[in-house]
């Protein structure tokens, strides 16, 4: 069983997998499990979370 650690460096890793770390902030955004909220430079936004039904990393786009 993995603990709720292992998935909060999951979302980490995935972010630090996409994203240059020095061009975004990184918030937490605790209304999803792990829920970290990233702005990039031009003010866009989005919700990288663990989604508990399938078992991985997600995300959410900002809306236009």
């Amino acid at each position: 069983m993995i603990s709720l650690e292992e998935n909060e460096v999951k979302v980490m890793d995935w972010i630090d997998d996409h994203f240059v770390l020095s061009e975004i902030e990184i918030e937490d955004f605790p209304f999803f499990p792990h829920g970290k909220l990233i702005r990039d430079r031009n003010g866009e936004s989005m919700v990288v979370f663990w989604c508990v039904i399938y078992g991985r990393v997600d995300y959410r786009l900002q809306e236009a």
